[in-house]
């Protein structure tokens, strides 16, 4: 904030310097051709809007070839060292420890490089994007299992409107497949790469990074913008509106908050819930699964809901 204030400033004070050299070269008949008027500020404001807009989504853009390209020379690695690919239990073709190292590193070469280097060619601190604000230690647990309980709710109508994009056959999945863990290998690096991995690079990305350079030009227009780039990325129009709602509830969570651990653990609980459910069952079986997977989500959903209304009952 004090960086661009500065900035402001400084540029308030150029443009006044170069009226004045109009004006006092117009007085005394002098040439002004070669002096030209200086641009109007909001309209420079605008020029550098739709430049940050427009490199941040290059850099989510670019996500998918490095995927495909990252895939590919894992496939050639893996046969050159003889993995099957071939059994019957595989994910986009590969066995299930491979497919969730493959997506861990994936994660970082095409979600942390790109906006790495949006930082690094844009003369960006890492300390002005990764915010880490103090809220205290009860404020932070509240916050995190009521960040999780308006994500949960405000899926419920986004995922009506999923079901209704599937039922008109708009699947669109560019990058998801179905995820399996039948042993405890598997499950231990299903659970490094979705509820580890994919966590702190996506919330570096699109909230910490594309947020917080976004709100320059106002809070909404960052929230809304981080939603949009983030559903974009994820490939699937299936999906897209439950992509987009948990968007929108994170970027929000991460204006308020100002605390990027805050939404990491929002989203790790959020993916926890998710593959409990594989994990369990293949190791102790879909009967035991479920009833693990249910009374947890019970659980975690109620103190959400808890949270949520100490939370209201607090500021208000």
């Amino acid at each position: 904030k004090e960086d661009e204030d500065k900035y402001k400033t400084e540029s308030e004070s150029i443009q006044n310097q170069k009226s004045l050299l109009i004006h006092y070269a117009v007085e005394r008949g002098w040439d002004t051709v070669a002096c030209p008027a200086p641009e109007d500020p909001a309209r420079l404001e605008q020029k550098e809007l739709r430049r940050a807009a427009s490199r941040l989504s290059f850099a989510t853009m670019t996500s998918l070839p490095i995927q495909v390209l990252w895939t590919t020379l894992a496939t050639l690695i893996l046969t050159v060292c003889g993995v099957n690919f071939m059994g019957p239990n595989t994910i986009g073709d590969f066995p299930p420890t491979a497919y969730y190292l493959i997506s861990s590193i994936a994660s970082f070469l095409s979600i942390v490089l790109p906006f790495s280097f949006f930082l690094f060619f844009g003369k960006r601190k890492l300390s002005d994007t990764v915010l880490v604000e103090k809220n205290g230690v009860l404020n932070s647990v509240l916050l995190v299992f009521a960040g999780l309980a308006v994500s949960v709710l405000m899926n419920i109508p986004a995922n009506l409107i999923s079901q209704l994009l599937e039922g008109a056959g708009l699947n669109g999945d560019a990058n998801t497949a179905d995820l399996l863990a039948m042993t405890p290998v598997q499950a231990l690096t299903m659970f490094v790469s979705v509820v580890l991995v994919a966590p702190v690079t996506e919330e570096f990305a699109f909230r910490s990074v594309t947020t917080a350079v976004m709100r320059r030009w106002g809070d909404w227009p960052a929230v809304i913008f981080s939603a949009l780039i983030f559903g974009m990325a994820h490939y699937s129009i299936q999906s897209l509106p439950v992509v987009l709602m948990a968007g929108f509830v994170m970027a929000l969570l991460y204006v308020r908050t100002r605390n990027i651990w805050v939404n990491i653990f929002v989203h790790m609980l959020n993916n926890l819930l998710a593959t409990l459910p594989i994990a369990l069952e293949g190791l102790v079986g879909a009967d035991a699964a479920n009833i693990a997977s249910n009374l947890l989500t019970y659980i975690v959903y109620g103190l959400g809901l808890v949270a949520l209304v100490v939370l209201l009952i607090r500021n208000f």
